[in-house]
């Protein structure tokens, strides 16, 4: 029980960190009624670009009703894309689907562009284009709870069971393990098809808790979920595909919505400036993840939690933000001095302390490099980003960025933001990417770890707030269908 406790608790911090820091306001639809089919000309009468996309966490997921993930974020900038390349201003309506329906309706008219993951397979290449990759190198591997004996030969799989959706591509590779178990006269493996509309953290968490033995993930997210229990092995020494491509997919014989697609993600997949922005927040976070949440880190939070509590509200500064810029400057470590000079937890140089809008003396003691931390985000804030149009939280995104690349420097870019067709209101995929190109990525970085650590704490704080009052779930059966 423990450890399916230690599960919830860690996939709750990931669900509330993929809820953090962007935002939209794409239209969600349901299936419509009237269907077409055509070319981007078709697209571009209509004014309307229909996504087709299936629920996964990280990557496509509603929080407050509004998608967040990989994908939507990838949406926002094919939005601005479009507006650019083709000045004309669509909107994107976005359809959720279970997996196994997206590419029927896409062939059907209910959708022009399928945006979920879909690694590209010769079966699908049949019906479906595919864009230029997303995402290369991708490979296939089983997963299985620790105990589970490591795979290495084809021989061990003969007669074991193996969990998989019908439609995905997972499947298209057990049977061709089994293809080959025929031809060596062993036992073929026992296929179980799963329900659809589970998602890859649940079939996971049912691998911890002993529900199925085993099942199949791509390894970008197979190593992303491993950061989330102890008791997953990912058997890379047995790879079922090797060098797969994910992309998104439309109709055969559209060749105008080919090219402004492929336009689109050779500028912003994984590998250009945009698209390792996007991709690092979600899967490249293992290191960063396991030390914020270590238990001499999360004890060293929760000793200086009243501090950071008392000069939140003496300045009205959001007293987790403090904490994880805390974290962000020194791992709450006082006694770190930079090559510049800066001083302790908020490493505030002692010149800075003792401006007159600053004035607090002997920030090498903990309450006043804190004190003094604070009051100048305070006065950054105050001074150089606050105004009635930018809501709060991204005035502490300004007000860090500032912090990090000086105040007079981001208020200047910000000033630039709407004549490029940016929100000079919001941090996140607006004024960053100005940022990024004049400044380079330090502030990129250094605000993006300061959401990550204030999202983890938030989390950290609201679960020890309802301690006792949750339940850990166990996943019900009934949503597996055996065939």
């Amino acid at each position: 029980m423990h450890h399916v406790r230690r599960y919830h608790f860690i996939f709750a911090l990931f669900a509330s960190l993929f809820a953090s820091g962007v935002g939209n306001a794409f239209e969600i639809a349901t299936i419509p009624e009237d269907k077409y089919t055509g070319d981007f000309s078709v697209m571009q009468d209509v004014g309307v670009i229909r996504i087709l996309v299936a629920a996964d966490l990280g990557f496509y997921y509603l929080d407050n009703g509004q998608p967040k993930g990989m994908v939507s974020e990838m949406l926002l900038l094919f939005e601005k894309y479009l507006l650019e390349t083709t000045k004309q201003r669509f909107r994107l309506q976005i359809i959720p689907l279970h997996r196994d329906q997206l590419l029927p309706a896409l062939l059907n008219g209910v959708g022009d562009i399928a945006a979920a993951n879909l690694t590209e397979t010769k079966r699908r290449k049949r019906v479906v284009d595919f864009s230029v990759p997303i995402l290369t190198d991708i490979s296939e591997y089983f997963v299985t709870h620790t105990s589970h004996p490591r795979i290495r030969h084809i021989e061990q799989l003969s007669e074991k069971s193996v969990w998989v959706r019908a439609s995905s591509s997972y499947y298209q590779s057990v049977r061709k393990i089994n293809h080959q178990l025929e031809k060596i006269d062993k036992e073929p493996m026992y296929v179980h098809f799963l329900e659809e509309t589970l998602q890859d953290y649940e079939l996971l968490q049912m691998i911890q808790q002993g529900l199925i033995p085993m099942t199949v993930m791509d390894s970008h997210k197979a190593e992303f979920w491993d950061l989330v229990t102890d008791n997953l092995q990912i058997h890379t020494e047995f790879p079922l595909r090797k060098n797969a491509s994910i992309g998104w997919s439309f109709r055969k014989d559209s060749p105008h919505l080919a090219k402004i697609v492929n336009g689109f993600i050779e500028k912003n997949r994984r590998g250009t400036l945009n698209g390792n922005v996007i991709f690092n927040r979600y899967l490249n976070s293992k290191a960063w993840f396991q030390k914020v949440v270590s238990p001499s880190n999360i004890k060293k939070f929760k000793s200086l939690e009243d501090r950071f509590i008392h000069y939140g509200d003496m300045y009205n500064i959001n007293w987790l933000i403090i904490a994880a810029q805390a974290f962000q400057e020194s791992q709450f470590d006082q006694s770190k001095r930079s090559h510049a000079g800066a001083v302790g937890i908020m490493q505030v140089l002692p010149s800075t302390a003792r401006e007159p809008y600053i004035n607090v003396r002997n920030i090498g003691k903990i309450d006043n490099n804190i004190h003094a931390g604070v009051k100048y985000m305070d006065y950054i804030r105050e001074k150089y980003v606050a105004d009635d149009e930018t809501d709060e939280l991204n005035q502490l995104y300004f007000a860090l960025a500032s912090y990090n690349a000086g105040p007079n420097r981001i208020r200047r870019i910000r000033g630039e933001a709407e004549e490029r067709g940016y929100d000079p209101t919001k941090w996140f995929n607006n004024v960053e990417i100005l940022v990024r190109e004049q400044v380079g990525m330090e502030p990129i970085t250094y605000v993006g770890n300061i959401n990550r650590y204030f999202t983890i704490y938030k989390q950290i704080f609201s679960l020890q707030n309802a301690a006792g009052q949750r339940s850990a779930k166990t996943p019900n059966l009934r949503f597996l269908l055996s065939r």
